[in-house]
């Protein structure tokens, strides 16, 4: 893990959600090492949704972004506190939350015969798909999610860092393009969160990645973002 952030609180209850992204595939596996970049984490005001976050709470947010190997961390276990509770207000109930997070992935992963490769980079300024190899050892590439309607509803592209910055896509919801280097990722809590003077939980996410890497069936053509389980709980 680097660039951690560093002004996080702890908090803990279990939610179980899905990053999906819509893609052909034929093989998906574990990746070895995972590395994405968050931004910010949100919390969502009354009133919000899967497809819409309302008077978003900054709970943590880094302009630079924090990057976490997802890949090193055993199952059950936290990538590192994500937010500052501190920032959202007593007496509200908060029903949803929302990631910033970037587009682009970095791993290293085999399926099959399929493995990442060298020199085939996804680039987050010109966002095309790209493949892997069919054959060899597998070493880190950087793998991303291809502009178009690409993403699930609960998800947007955008040039926001923090959840309140920058645009979203013009498109609406399920849908990432060319200039917008990040995604918005919405989710329920399992259960909703409402604070009280005094008392500061924690909040962690941890990550299931037995399906966080595609590759297409030729290997070649497309090696994508599978989609992890993210736990995010609340102590």
């Amino acid at each position: 893990m680097k660039n951690t952030y560093n002004k996080i609180l702890p908090i803990i209850v279990f939610l179980t959600l899905i990053l999906s992204f819509n893609n052909s595939k034929a093989a998906t596996g574990t990746p070895t090492t995972y590395f994405n970049t968050i931004y910010a984490v949100n919390l969502c005001g009354p009133g919000s949704s899967l497809t819409e976050c309302l008077d978003p709470v900054v709970l943590g947010t880094n302009a630079d972004g924090s990057t976490f190997d997802l890949g090193a961390i055993s199952a059950g276990a936290s990538a590192g506190s994500l937010g500052n509770l501190n920032k959202a207000q007593s007496g509200v109930t908060y029903s949803f939350a929302q990631i910033v997070l970037s587009r682009a992935f970095t791993m290293t992963g085999t399926v099959g015969s399929c493995v990442t490769k060298t020199g085939a980079d996804f680039d987050i300024t010109s966002p095309a798909v790209v493949g892997g190899a069919s054959s060899g050892t597998a070493v880190s590439q950087i793998i991303g999610v291809p502009s178009g309607a690409t993403i699930d509803s609960n998800m947007i592209g955008t040039t926001s860092t923090n959840g309140i910055n920058g645009a979203d896509n013009s498109s609406g919801n399920g849908n990432i393009a060319n200039g917008e280097p990040n995604m918005k990722f919405r989710f329920a809590l399992a259960t909703p969160l409402t604070l009280k003077n005094g008392r500061l939980p924690t909040f962690e996410i941890a990550f299931d990645l037995s399906a966080g890497i595609s590759f297409s069936a030729n290997c070649t053509s497309s090696v994508t973002p599978g989609p992890p389980v993210v736990t995010a709980s609340f102590k």
